[in-house]
């Protein structure tokens, strides 16, 4: 399948032991080489994330990289008002015919509208037993932790291409913590 925008695909979402966990339907955007873009709505039960709150309506542009282990979806309001980032430590994604396949790996980073950041279920990684079993992996998933709390503090693509006025003003206030059941 080609990436050109406008055609319509599957986002197929799997879990760190691959397990499919979400399948939805979304429509390619525009995007830099090595990364696709798409366009989805929220259409699951409204949930809240750190700081973020998804509600039926809600719209989603997510960037996910063919070359980088992250995505990343800019999320805006049924009202068209830019709600924040949620971004995802995950293996690069892989497209097959009409579907994009990727896989979530533990550490999610949610920034708000002000640019307040979290970061969520660094537990869920420690809990995994990947520092002992799988030492590499660990280092990966942390390394792309890291590469995101950078990407976004410092505006690189993509997230250079959603916020309000008030993100650069607001990014500075640093990185809360916070431990996500």
């Amino acid at each position: 399948m080609r990436t050109r925008p406008g055609k319509q695909l599957t986002v197929v979402k799997a879990d760190a032991a691959g397990r499919i966990v979400a399948r939805y339907s979304g429509r390619i955007e525009p995007a830099l080489p090595g990364w696709i873009a798409v366009s989805a709505a929220w259409t699951r039960h409204p949930m809240t994330s750190g700081p973020l709150r998804f509600e039926p309506g809600d719209r989603l542009i997510e960037y996910f990289s063919f070359l980088e282990p992250l995505n990343a979806f800019a999320v805006y309001g049924s009202d068209a008002r830019f709600k924040g980032w949620y971004a995802n430590v995950a293996c690069p994604a892989v497209l097959v015919d009409d579907e994009l396949w990727w896989r979530d790996l533990y550490i999610d980073v949610v920034t708000d509208a002000a640019g307040a950041i979290v970061i969520l279920d660094e537990e869920e990684l420690e809990a995994s037993g990947l520092q002992k079993r799988d030492p590499d992996g660990y280092a990966c998933i942390t390394a792309a932790r890291d590469r995101l709390l950078t990407a976004i503090q410092n505006r690189l693509y993509p997230f250079d291409r959603h916020s309000n006025e008030t993100h650069a003003a607001s990014r500075a206030e640093g990185v809360q913590s916070r431990m996500h059941a």
